[in-house]
């Protein structure tokens, strides 16, 4: 066993040196080819984006994955979440429950087009491309609830309407079959409707006085939405706990833009910026009545939001770290060099870096913070293999007389085995 590696670590130290021979004689021409592999590299790599996808994270076969990608294709990607920060009362019993509902509008990209008028560039831009599954908020919640209990009432009336026919009937075909006159027949008949109307009065009534909703509900009635909104037992200065996820203290609200997952990084990138865009138009902006402060502010934030903030702050923060780098690596390399091209390992290592990278933009790759923080190491690694191939090549002058051909010869069976060991 240990001759066969003996062996292999013999035969790629052969084959180095045939690449070091090779280099050795025509060093301009391998230069100018480095060069250029460099500069097409460096153009490739330009071209990559920071991706923060789950398969980034986590491997593609695992369950965990699987998981959620069905979860996504059933509920849409991670929510962006917006918070409206202010007093839940100023937010929703006043005027700025309909700036809440028409921004929510904006963000679903469904208005339709001659509502886009009156509203921001910004939500044109949403409704051509659409980059929400779903949008949900105190406007479209209440403004629901309201459809619903008006839609509920317009049922039962049409019910109590049928039932007032039928018992109107019914008090007809009896007094026929009594013998009685027209006009008493018509009167029993009034009466029944009379009757019907009574009992759907007291049962609406009933219904009012339980609910505490006196009024037809609308999102402009703020008794209905005081109702619906504000725990009774907490003197209506605490929203109910059921609806945390949409009030979940006294001073927020939140609305929750579940993107479409099969959205790319450039188009979610996108998508969360129009998002900041539509929370700064003024029209979903109030002021107080002297226009000195807000009366609230949005805040937006979520997974998404979160996950591209860190891949941006992780890829500024890698790029000082890797200018660092290299200013040290430079330092050293001019301390510990007197050659002429002392700098030219690190160049060395930086047009590596830029084939690698380039590379993988050429195979529709992506770059993930794991890739971007790898890279300083890299660059070091290589400038050091390269100060041990030349501490190599100059022992190997040093020590025999011979052109630099022969030196990077020997230098190459002497250090080939330790840098194809790594590789």
């Amino acid at each position: 066993m240990r001759r066969g590696l003996d062996f292999a670590r013999v035969a790629r130290a052969v084959d180095f040196a045939r690449v070091a021979r090779a280099v050795s004689r025509r060093p301009r021409l391998t230069l100018a080819v480095v060069a250029v592999l460099a500069l097409g590299g460096a153009a490739l790599a330009l071209r990559l984006e920071p991706s923060v996808d789950t398969d980034t994270l986590v491997d593609r076969g695992s369950e965990t994955f699987a998981a959620t990608e069905a979860f996504k294709r059933d509920f849409g990607d991670d929510s962006v979440v917006i918070m409206a920060q202010g007093p839940l009362k100023k937010l929703v019993l006043t005027a700025n429950l309909g700036r809440l509902l028409r921004l929510e509008g904006c963000l679903s990209g469904n208005v339709p087009p001659q509502g886009l008028g009156s509203l921001p560039r910004v939500c044109s831009e949403l409704a051509e491309t659409k980059p929400a599954r779903v949008v949900f908020g105190p406007g479209t919640f209440l403004n629901l609830a309201a459809t619903q209990i008006s839609g509920g009432f317009q049922k039962r009336l049409q019910a109590n309407a049928q039932q007032a026919d039928l018992l109107a009937r019914q008090a007809v075909q009896s007094s026929k079959r009594r013998g009685d006159p027209k006009a008493t027949q018509d009167r029993l008949a009034t009466d029944a409707r009379r009757l019907a109307q009574a009992q759907f009065q007291q049962q609406l009534l009933g219904l009012g006085l339980r609910y505490g909703l006196l009024s037809v509900p609308s999102v402009d009635n703020p008794d209905f939405v005081s109702k619906v909104v504000f725990d009774p037992s907490a003197r209506g200065e605490r929203p109910k706990s059921r609806f945390a996820y949409l009030f979940p203290s006294p001073n927020a609200a939140l609305i929750q833009v579940r993107l479409k997952p099969e959205l790319s990084d450039g188009q979610r990138r996108d998508a969360i910026e129009l998002i900041r865009q539509a929370t700064g138009e003024k029209v979903f902006n109030a002021t107080t009545d002297r226009g000195e402060r807000p009366e609230f502010r949005y805040v937006v934030s979520g997974v998404p939001v979160v996950a591209e903030g860190l891949a941006s702050a992780v890829q500024s923060a890698i790029l000082v770290l890797l200018i660092a780098a290299l200013l040290v690596m430079a330092a050293t390399l001019a301390f510990v060099f007197r050659t002429r091209l002392r700098l030219l390992p690190l160049a060395l290592a930086l047009a590596a870096a830029a084939m690698t990278f380039g590379g993988l933009a050429l195979v529709g790759g992506s770059l993930t913070m794991a890739s971007i923080a790898v890279l300083p190491v890299l660059i070091g690694l290589a400038v050091d293999y390269s100060i041990q191939f030349q501490a190599r090549f100059d022992e190997a002058r040093a020590r025999r007389r011979g052109g630099a051909e022969a030196a990077a010869e020997r230098a190459a069976v002497a250090g080939g085995p330790t840098i194809a060991t790594a590789g």
